[in-house]
């Protein structure tokens, strides 16, 4: 499903578009059901991480963390292989696409965590910024239950982040940009089964989830595959981060 001149003129402009899902009612479900199965067997092998990076680092907050999704249930590798999600992707940094990163983000009801603002490319480092993150919304997100929150137009340039603590100790959202002027973001409401797409160097946060409703997301990271292997890609097994789609190149 390939955006619109509108969608890619605003996700240049602004740094992110909000897009229209692509799948039925019944295939959210499916996705919704997958996601709290490997959650939960994730708690019972005692690797399900809470990642939450608030300021006070409350432990009675979380934010759960599905990390390679694409390699804990076949469901989750079957989208990123989803012609329509490829093409949707395609329309924003060309056909030559590589998955970088994938991961579940779940905020429980009424103990969601904090994320604080971050720049993606501060993790990835991807040469000239050529990376974007699809984000697939599993419920109805609202400021209540913690949606993401833009600063629009603001994606030009990296930002200084800071350690949040030690690395070799806790994994997960772990930089942050110490001080930003946030007076005009936005927030990301979108309705479950739709899209928050946004650039590598667009700042983003969310809150805590102290609603009684769940937030629960799929969060898609892919880099234009004919710029350079970033470092972090290094450390990670091939098929962590596979091709999944190669423009053709002509014959000799």
């Amino acid at each position: 499903m390939r955006l619109d001149q509108e969608q890619i003129d605003a996700f240049f402009e602004n740094g992110f578009v909000l897009a229209d899902g692509f799948l039925d009612p019944d295939e959210v479900d499916h996705l919704r059901d997958c996601y709290m199965k490997t959650i939960d067997r994730l708690k019972q092998e005692q690797v399900l991480e809470n990642v939450q990076s608030g300021s006070d680092r409350d432990e009675d907050f979380q934010v759960y963390q599905i990390r390679t999704a694409h390699l804990r249930h076949p469901v989750f590798r079957m989208l990123i292989n989803d012609s329509r999600l490829l093409d949707m992707v395609e329309s924003l940094i060309g056909p030559d696409i590589r998955l970088i990163h994938y991961q579940g983000v779940y905020k429980p009801a009424r103990t969601g965590g904090e994320v604080r603002w971050h720049q993606d490319n501060d993790y990835f480092k991807v040469a000239e910024n050529r990376t974007i993150s699809v984000w697939l919304a599993l419920d109805d997100v609202t400021v209540e239950n913690g949606c993401m929150w833009y600063l629009p137009g603001q994606h030009h340039q990296l930002l200084q982040h800071e350690q949040l603590w030690d690395t070799s100790q806790k994994k997960g959202f772990y930089l942050a940009i110490p001080e930003i002027d946030d007076a005009c973001a936005v927030p990301a409401e979108v309705k479950s089964g739709d899209f928050a797409i946004h650039h590598c160097l667009m700042p983003h946060r969310s809150l805590k989830n102290e609603s009684a409703r769940p937030r629960r997301g799929l969060a898609m990271h892919f880099m234009d595959a004919k710029m350079p292997d970033p470092e972090m890609l290094s450390i990670l097994p091939e098929r962590a981060t596979p091709v999944l789609r190669r423009q053709p190149r002509p014959e000799c």
